[in-house]
Formats: structure tokens, C-alpha cells, sequence
């Protein structure tokens, strides 16, 4: 599965964690009678220890870079040849704490890291899943616009999955209250400015839920259409 996502960012992006829980689809296969069968997949985090290509990252060549945190500015440096100092995109993925946290970073807008210019992250999973729920933490505040996209095979186009927008009609040309009704393609993407407030200033979650508002979502097992397979990529774009 592939999915991207675009955003304008103030300083710098600071993306702490990437989530996609999925159901693992092999558990669905009755193996004495060598044939698949209707079950229950257990859920899993797809992305933990995955590799993520990012097309910007801090530190080289190295910088400084501050962040505003509550009343307090803290301004600290980024450097890819120096441990501790490195912010690169395993760092999205790997085994990390709230009291000892990792993140990955793009460079600042002073690297041109802003409108229209964008930074991608993609993420492969080496093979098909049924993705339920993308979670996307942020070290500092949310972006004021940012796109998920998707796509179902390796040379397949990219196809938006979901839109984070202050702005959804300006920037997307999506009404952030659409909705889709019986009828309506189910595989159309929806904009919502739920998750682009400037607060919280650190530690920002936004939450994706793959089947919410989809018509069919409760029928999901009989729905052609919500079933099909996706890579998975998430871009993040100024």
C-alpha cells in the first residue's frame, strides 16, 4: 500500500511517529482445507521498523533550528553525520517513548522548505494490506494543510485518500463538511479541518480512520470497492 501528504509547515516539519494499523490478511486462510476463509484479522502497526523514503531531511548541510513550545522558544542543532543530532526518517518508524522521543525533520524555510515546494515521505510495505487507521504524530504543531495519498499497485498514479486543510476549499477545492452519500463513489476523498489548529504546540495527533464515512463501511466484506489493495505512501508537502 502507498499513501502521501502535503503541508505548508512554520519552521520545519517534526514528524514523531507513523502508525498504519492494518489486518493481517494471511490469518484469513483456513489451511487444512487450503482454501481463505471469513475471520476476524488481528490488527498490527504495518509501518513499525518499515523503511520511509523522505525527500528532505535536517542536517545536511547542518542547521540550527528553534521551536516555540508553550511560552518558551528552545533552539537547538541538526546534523546527519552527528548521533543525537540526526533526524532522519527511520526515526518515523522505530521503537521510541513520550519520555524519550525520536522524530524525523525536514530542513527549515530557509532551505525553501515551504509553499509550493514540498517534501515527501513514502512508505512500502512489501506487500497488500487492508489499511483501517493512519495515525500521524507531530513533535510540534500540525500543519495547516497536508494530503494522504494512495495507490494499488508499484506503477500505479498516486490517488488522494484524505485532505487536512484550515483552508480545505481555497487549497483542495473540497467543502471540509462534505460528505458521501449512497451512490457517490466511495474511493472519493474527503477534506476536513479538524486537525489543523495551531494547538496543540507539541505533540499533535491526527487520526485517520480508512472506512469512517463510507456508506458501505458496515458491509465492508461485500464492498468491491473499499477492498481494493493499496501500497502505502505519505508525503509531507510545504
Amino acid at each position: 500500500m502507498d499513501i502521501p501528504l502535503t503541508t505548508p509547515l512554520l519552521l520545519a516539519l517534526l514528524l514523531c511517529s507513523l502508525s498504519f494499523v492494518h489486518g493481517a490478511m494471511d490469518s484469513c486462510y483456513d489451511d487444512d482445507e487450503g482454501v481463505p476463509s471469513r475471520c476476524m484479522p488481528k490488527f498490527e502497526n504495518a509501518a513499525f521498523n518499515r523503511t520511509i523514503m523522505a525527500s528532505n531531511v535536517c542536517g545536511s548541510p547542518p542547521e540550527d533550528y528553534c521551536m516555540q513550545t508553550s511560552s518558551t522558544r528552545s533552539c537547538h542543532h541538526c546534523s546527519v553525520s552527528a548521533m543525537g543530532l540526526s533526524h532522519n526518517a527511520s526515526l518515523l518508524t522505530d521503537f521510541h517513548t513520550d519520555e524519550e522521543p525520536t522524530w524525523w525533520q525536514s530542513q527549515s524555510m530557509f532551505y525553501r522548505v515551504q509553499h509550493p515546494n514540498s517534501v515527501n515521505l513514502t512508505l512500502r510495505l512489501g506487500k497488500a494490506f487492508e489499511i483501517t487507521y493512519v495515525r500521524l504524530k507531530f513533535y510540534t504543531s500540525r500543519p495547516e494543510s497536508f494530503a494522504i495519498y494512495k495507490r494499488t499497485n508499484q506503477d500505479g498514479p498516486w490517488m488522494p485518500y484524505q485532505y487536512y486543510s484550515a483552508s480545505c476549499s481555497k487549497t483542495y477545492g473540497k467543502n471540509a463538511k462534505g460528505y458521501i452519500r449512497p451512490g457517490d463513489d466511495e474511493r472519493m476523498a474527503l477534506c476536513t479541518d479538524e486537525f489543523s489548529d495551531i494547538s496543540p504546540l507539541t505533540g499533535g495527533n491526527v487520526a485517520f480512520s480508512t472506512l469512517e464515512g463510507r456508506p458501505s463501511a458496515y458491509n465492508f466484506d461485500q464492498s468491491a470497492v473499499l477492498q481494493v489493495r493499496m501500497c502505502v505512501r505519505t508525503c509531507v508537502c510545504e
